[in-house]
């Protein structure tokens, strides 16, 4: 078995050997290359970077914040029933609104606090009016917390000013029942 290439036959040979040799060379070096290199990407850190540098200016505003109004107090914690208070309170502060509705769940009672919640919706115009009324309500006389807020618009445009806004909130009222002996309304979650 011994035979003789021709000439023809070396030369295709050389030939498939560079197109073997490049094709190698393109998938395995050249496309690993370019794989480590974009582990390196200099844009993606910064990027990350710029985020992680944001969030962590959040988070000392944040601090600060707390820090600063640490001793602040927020409304008084009303005995048990203050129900008729707490409408009047949120009438008040809604006052001029459109489209106001309230909802109030049962009273809870877990330990010696009462929990009241109330959903509450409304339309206001103007973004600056409605931050406006989410302080008042925030700020209460009697001690509340705001959750499950939001806030849109009848249209596709932005917040602004002008905009007519709709505003969904959750409420909870906190009150007390250390002095009363009244717990009719309240169902009882546990100690």
């Amino acid at each position: 078995m011994s035979h003789k290439f021709t000439l023809r036959e070396s030369l295709l040979l050389l030939l498939c050997a560079i197109v073997g040799l490049g094709l190698f060379y393109y998938e395995i070096v050249y496309k690993g290359f370019e794989r480590s290199l974009e582990q390196y990407n200099v844009e993606n850190l910064e990027s990350e970077v710029m985020i992680y540098q944001q969030q962590l200016a959040k988070k000392k505003q944040m601090e600060t914040y707390l820090e600063e109004h640490k001793n602040d107090t927020y409304g008084e914690i009303a005995l048990y029933n203050n129900l008729a208070n707490e409408i009047a309170e949120l009438g008040r502060i809604l006052n001029g609104v459109d489209n106001l509705s309230i909802s109030w769940a049962d009273p809870t009672l877990t330990g010696t606090t009462v929990r009241r919640n109330a959903n509450i919706s409304f339309t206001t115009v103007g973004y600056s009016n409605v931050t406006t009324l989410l302080r008042r309500i925030n700020s209460s006389t009697y001690r509340l917390l705001i959750s499950d807020l939001s806030v849109s618009t009848n249209r596709d445009e932005v917040l602004s000013d002008n905009s007519e806004i709709k505003v969904n909130l959750k409420v909870t009222f906190f009150e007390r029942i250390d002095e009363t002996t009244n717990l009719d309304g309240l169902t009882i979650l546990g100690e």
